[in-house]
């Protein structure tokens, strides 16, 4: 896909719903309604010092979210930060946006000084694996045989 363009979720953006509803329907762990998650996500894109939420959209439509976050739900690593909640919609998948988040968040990252970025994965291993993340070790996390990744900055 040509033209993603990636932006900062502030408080107020008018996609700050779309991308609650997204986390809300898509992870599971986050045991939460769209309602809480809007609450939550616009508190969130309010104090960007250590932290950002950011969507990706081409020609105005928005295709994905992910974030930056200083910690991960009820972690089994104390490592930080993470890049959590990618989300890209189903009929925009494989096109580039879930590539071009991964590429921003470590950017901002970058920007706050971290030299060294982390994420839980059970699934998409392979995706990181190519964005040049790496397997740090196997882990059950909230119930999932996953993966603690991580990729130097």
């Amino acid at each position: 896909m040509h033209n993603i363009q990636i932006s900062v979720v502030n408080p107020g953006t008018p996609e700050v719903g779309l991308c609650a509803r997204w986390r809300a329907q898509a992870f599971s762990v986050l045991d939460t309604s769209i309602e809480e998650e809007t609450r939550s996500l616009e508190a969130f894109a309010a104090d960007q010092r250590h932290q950002v939420a950011l969507i990706a959209k081409a020609n105005g439509v928005p295709l994905g979210t992910c974030l930056l976050v200083p910690s991960e739900i009820d972690p089994n690593h104390a490592v930080s930060p993470w890049l959590a909640g990618l989300f890209v919609a189903p009929e925009h998948r494989r096109q580039g946006a879930g590539a071009a988040l991964v590429r921003a968040i470590e950017e901002q990252a970058r920007l706050r000084g971290v030299s060294r970025l982390y994420l839980y994965s059970d699934d998409a291993i392979p995706f990181y694996e190519k964005l040049g993340w790496k397997v740090l070790e196997r882990t059950m996390w909230k119930g999932f045989d996953t993966a603690l990744m991580a990729r130097d900055l």
